[in-house]
């Protein structure tokens, strides 16, 4: 067979189910609203370039070969392969013109949405964004549940083989302590530095004082619940609380230390007149990335709003970033 009969092969397979769904030629015609010797001439031409002859004409309504059964097979992966295409293009122009969602942790949806949303918005006007807030668990949940398209996570499951996670950095988690605070007096640092470490030995002995926490279910609470079960540290709680500014003026008016993930220190406009510590062993810190489902179709699509989250979150969290 030359390239011009190859091209032909699958070309108006159409006629073909017509003719297998009306059982003959004549009513195949009358289906298509063409004329009978039209579809004639196409399936003796389809036999030709093939090879063998699809339909015996031994009985009626007509009956597939072995060989018309193969081509079958074939012509219904296509047009099943043409029914995931023209959903996926549907899809797309729908996105184009629709809504991206993205699942966003408490504490970064403040302060990275506005910015992404800002820039995203700039170059892509005619998408809009909308985000979901949720602790990292729940954020996951409306992912598996296609809630979400994508999401700021930490620290995916190694065998959550359903979702692609791209690492971005690893954000500390650090203890903040009014700098008037008497409690500060109990241990050595360096007043210049932004953020010191300190060790358990230190850390200990913070045992009598309040503090303020993030409620259970956030992922920043879990480990630094692991940090208090490991020391065998009972906190005295005063507060457990999802907002980040009412943790920032507690610890700031010296009510309370507290753990917060290091973004929220670095995003401040007007920095809290508070000391930051980074704990030393095992230093408190969690993996933070983008995670999405494997099999989304419209994840190349998304690219650009992931690309820009990345470029985000990379800024605000860089070691040298200072007072934003």
């Amino acid at each position: 067979m030359g390239d011009s009969n190859d091209r032909l092969i699958f070309k108006n397979y159409e006629y073909f189910k017509a003719v297998i769904e009306a059982g003959g030629v004549s009513k195949a015609a009358e289906k298509l609203f063409i004329s009978q010797s039209s579809v004639s001439k196409y399936l003796k031409r389809l036999e030709d370039n093939i090879g063998f002859k699809l339909f015996s004409r031994q009985s009626y309504p007509l009956c597939l070969t072995k060989e018309g059964e193969l081509y079958l097979k074939y012509v219904n992966q296509i047009f099943e392969l043409e029914k995931e295409f023209k959903s996926t293009i549907f899809a797309l122009k729908e996105s184009y013109l629709g809504v991206i969602k993205i699942g966003i942790p408490f504490f970064h949806s403040s302060i990275f949405f506005p910015a992404i949303t800002l820039t995203f918005n700039e170059r892509y006007p005619q998408i809009r964004i909308k985000a979901y807030e949720g602790s990292s668990k729940e954020i996951m949940t409306m992912l598996d549940q296609d809630k979400v398209d994508f999401a700021v996570i930490f620290n995916l499951p190694h065998n959550n083989t359903d979702m692609i996670f791209e690492p971005l950095v690893n954000e500390r988690i650090l203890l903040i302590i009014d700098k008037s605070h008497p409690a500060i007096k109990k241990i050595t640092f360096d007043p210049k530095l932004e953020i010191n470490k300190i060790s358990n030995a230190d850390f200990l002995n913070f045992k009598d004082e309040h503090f303020v926490l993030t409620k259970k279910g956030h992922t920043s609470r879990q480990m630094v619940q692991n940090y208090f079960d490991k020391l065998d540290f009972k906190p005295h709680t005063i507060l457990e609380t999802s907002n980040k500014t009412t943790i920032i003026n507690l610890v700031g008016n010296g009510v309370a230390l507290a753990f917060i993930p290091e973004i929220v220190l670095k995003f401040k406009t007007k920095k809290p007149d508070v000391l930051a510590f980074e704990i030393d062993d095992p230093v408190l810190q969690r993996e933070l990335g983008i995670a999405y489902n494997a099999d989304n179709l419209l994840i190349k699509h998304h690219r650009p709003l992931i690309d820009i989250s990345k470029e985000i979150i990379l800024d605000y969290l860089s070691p040298d970033k200072g007072e934003r």
